[in-house]
């Protein structure tokens, strides 16, 4: 039994006349009939009941008529889908990311993938910079976005969006965007920062924009996640500087003051595996390269 017999058996059965089965299936009549025949001896069983005048199924050409549909139109599901995945279409795409980009460029990016490949499908973590270049080369992930991408010989960095930081205050706090002169005016508050392992010139960053101030921040709390330094500014557990994407739908209620006059920002590239030919990843970074990730 193969699918051209099938297919044989189907239009017979659909139009119970091999001369008008045969004329769809644009086969010669004789031809359709010993592949029917051929059919009937393979499986030992009568399909078909047959006069000079009428054809009818018998109940075991009833029931194949009813498996031989469901079988084609499932072979025809795996035959769109298997070009789907060939041409990167459809799948899973492991993207590892910071808790920033969820308030920058992965959503944006996101819309426009779907916009583009809306079977493609983007499974998420949050993930430390220092474990996900691990991630990467250990095949967990399949693309990252990183502040800061470390020279690897195995791994391409694209750099896709480049923003200022906020000073982020408790939402009662006396500082406001109008009366903000400068950092100086909080080298007495505590502050809340992610700790220096988590990224070092990252860290150093923060530090030196207090240090041109004047003064070195007094940090109490350290958190490698955004939305937990945000919550505890929330609570007025302290302030901080954090990347203004943060502001962008934000849950917490706190202040954010841009500090755009300063020359400091913190970029996010994407890196990914230079040997890795995976068609849907490709996809995802043509996606990329079209999206316009400028910060408003």
């Amino acid at each position: 039994m193969d699918i051209r017999q099938l297919e044989y058996f189907l239009g017979v059965a659909s139009e119970l006349h091999f001369s008008k089965a045969a004329e769809k299936l644009y086969v010669a009549q004789p031809a359709l009939s010993r592949q029917i025949q051929q059919l009937e001896n393979e499986l030992d069983v009568v399909l078909f009941e047959r006069d000079k005048r009428n054809v009818k199924l018998t109940p075991a050409g009833e029931y194949l008529q009813n498996e031989a549909s469901r079988i084609l139109s499932q072979l025809e599901y795996v035959r769109l889908r298997t070009q789907l995945i060939h041409r990167g279409e459809e799948g899973d795409l492991r993207i590892a990311h910071p808790g920033s980009a969820v308030f920058s460029v992965l959503p944006t990016l996101l819309s426009a993938l779907k916009l583009y490949f809306p079977k493609i499908r983007g499974v998420l973590s949050e993930v430390l910079e220092n474990k996900l270049f691990e991630s990467l080369h250990n095949y967990q992930v399949d693309v990252g976005f990183v502040r800061e991408p470390i020279p690897d010989k195995y791994l391409n960095s694209r750099l896709i969006f480049e923003e200022c930081f906020s000073l982020v205050v408790p939402p009662n706090h006396p500082l406001t965007k109008e009366n903000f002169t400068g950092l100086r005016q909080v080298q007495n508050e505590s502050f809340i920062l992610p700790p220096r392992h988590a990224g070092s010139t990252y860290h150093d960053i923060l530090l030196r924009m207090c240090e041109r101030e004047g003064f070195l921040p007094n940090i109490i709390h350290e958190s490698n996640f955004g939305t937990t330094i945000l919550k505890l500014v929330e609570h007025n557990l302290g302030v901080s500087l954090l990347p203004s994407s943060y502001r962008i739908s934000s849950p917490v209620n706190v202040r954010f003051i841009d500090l755009d006059q300063l020359p400091e920002r913190t970029q996010l590239s994407m890196v990914w595996r230079k040997d890795d030919t995976n068609p849907i990843l490709h996809n995802f970074l043509d996606t990329a390269s079209s999206v316009d990730f400028r910060y408003y």
